[in-house]
């Protein structure tokens, strides 16, 4: 943790304009604090962070300095070897990033930034997992943002396969948004990476996280966006995205729903490519799968030829995330038979109920 980061950082504050500017003047913090009383002579800041310079002192800092260090919150700037070079390239780029974990994660190869709906259904959830884990699989970072819903579910299903993962929070780091994913975001800590662009004690704003998805998007090579309703959070990384020149990637939906509005927009306007799974991004980014004999059989595997006749009426009628009550209207069968045949289906991992608790048929 260096006093002249957390200087500069309260100098400068978030998504400054003269960012990408300020990244490749060759100069440093410390440098910039050796002349704190006449920045102007530089020609790139503007006259609020001229006259913060002046009156502000490393010791006016030192509060906040030892905040973070007794956290364990590390911290690095532009001009380090170690920055994550994907984010120098854009003009609002972040001038210094506080963080806990591995930093080198960002530096891997392949990321694909995988974003979507706080309040994601059945169907959403499981693409989530599917993309999430295929890109894991096939050794890409797996960024997002650890909201609830889709980019929790993401960060979950790439640890769960073995991969790695980078969260951008729009808090603090010795905060957590939201609170019930606080002991998620301190094993992500520890084993993975987890990042923010602001000081202890920054004030929360909604535009916080909106400034945060300018960073999801510049430190991936891909976007996949699931399930983004017309007007969405989301669709804010993907104008990002798009800025950089980064392929969007999205699951399509029902015309039907409004869970899918701005998704099929963005397949509507040509602005994405359609995908069911991460493999096609991984792909699209140069990575082949090599698929062994083993595995593209038990991709084929047959149902189970022992099913009872109440599971194989459930499976006839299921399509996407399904309630079992829903199952049951359609199927027009008592309530106890459907329960007992997702039992049985559950058992075969023929089905699997998600976190909302919907059904979804996965062979």
């Amino acid at each position: 943790m260096s006093r002249y980061n957390v200087w500069f950082s309260v100098v400068m504050g978030t998504c400054c304009s003269n960012g990408g500017v300020i990244a490749a003047s060759g100069y440093t913090p410390r440098d910039f604090y050796a002349c704190r009383d006449n920045l102007g002579q530089f020609g790139f800041f503007s006259e609020k962070q001229v006259e913060k310079a002046k009156t502000l002192a490393l010791k006016d800092t030192e509060e906040i300095y030892l905040r973070h260090a007794e956290r364990g919150i590390e911290s690095t700037n532009y001009a380090d070897a170690w920055f994550p070079k994907r984010l120098l390239g854009i003009a609002t780029a972040p001038l210094v990033l506080f963080y806990k974990g591995d930093l080198s994660i960002l530096e891997a190869q392949h990321t694909v930034a995988v974003i979507g709906s706080r309040r994601c259904n059945g169907e959403g959830e499981k693409a989530a997992r599917i993309i999430a884990g295929d890109i894991a699989g096939m050794g890409g970072v797996v960024v997002s943002g650890l909201a609830q819903g889709v980019d929790t579910v993401a960060h979950k299903a790439c640890v769960e396969a073995g991969g790695r993962t980078a969260a951008f929070t729009g808090v603090p780091l010795d905060e957590c948004f939201p609170r019930a994913n606080a002991d998620f975001q301190h094993r992500l800590e520890k084993g993975h990476l987890v990042l923010s662009e602001y000081i202890s004690g920054y004030p929360y704003y909604g535009a916080n996280f909106i400034q945060r998805n300018r960073l999801i998007a510049a430190a991936s090579d891909a976007v996949c966006v699931i399930q983004a309703k017309k007007k969405s959070g989301s669709l804010a990384t993907v104008n990002r995205a798009i800025e950089y020149d980064r392929p969007v990637f999205t699951v399509p939906g029902s015309i039907f729903s409004t869970a899918y509005r701005g998704s099929n927009r963005l397949l509507i306007k040509g602005e994405a490519m359609a995908t069911a799974d991460g493999k096609t991004i991984m792909e699209y980014l140069g990575v082949s799968e090599e698929r062994t004999a083993e595995a593209v059989q038990a991709e084929e595997k047959r149902l189970p030829d022992d099913l009872s006749e109440g599971a194989l009426a459930v499976l006839a009628v299921m399509d996407g995330a399904m309630f079992s009550s829903r199952i049951a209207k359609v199927a027009a069968l008592p309530a106890a038979v459907v329960k007992a045949a997702l039992t049985e289906l559950e058992m075969y991992a023929v089905i699997e109920k998600t976190a909302t608790g919907e059904y979804i048929r996965l062979k």
